[in-house]
């Protein structure tokens, strides 16, 4: 019994995880107009003008003037490869970056551990009644 309370809170705690994080959508125009800045020490992910998806992994590339070098993955017409080699901005239409929300991530790690608090409670209650009134 004790063990379907425990796999029950690892399933919500694993699905709400989910809430914490999300990808930042950041446009070229942004981009442009220095409003928004792409942190080389993140992963990114872009997509070019002919809609080829890139993904590049923390510290795999570098920004130099406007041009992005690079080692990551690419995607086009449902195939995924391997890609080596530079993209001028130019050729690229948005930028996705991944951002943490500390107040959701705050606010749900509270959740989960009241949550917890609760279940260990219940089954606590329930033992002790069936100490006191055996059947």
């Amino acid at each position: 019994m004790l063990r379907k309370y425990i796999v029950s809170l690892l399933i919500f705690s694993l699905l709400s995880y989910s809430s914490c994080s999300s990808l930042e959508v950041i446009s070229k125009k942004d981009l442009d107009e220095g409003t928004v800045q792409i942190d080389t020490n993140e992963e990114i992910y872009f997509t070019t003008k002919d809609s080829t998806r890139y993904y590049f992994p923390k510290w795999s590339y570098q920004i130099v003037d406007d041009t992005l070098y690079g080692d990551g993955t690419s995607w086009y017409a449902g195939r995924q490869e391997p890609f080596v080699g530079k993209l001028p901005f130019d050729e690229i239409t948005s930028f996705e970056q991944g951002q943490v929300d500390a107040g959701t991530t705050t606010g749900l790690a509270l959740g989960i551990i009241a949550f917890g608090a609760v279940i260990l409670g219940i089954i606590f209650l329930a033992a002790l009644s069936d100490t006191f009134n055996p059947d």
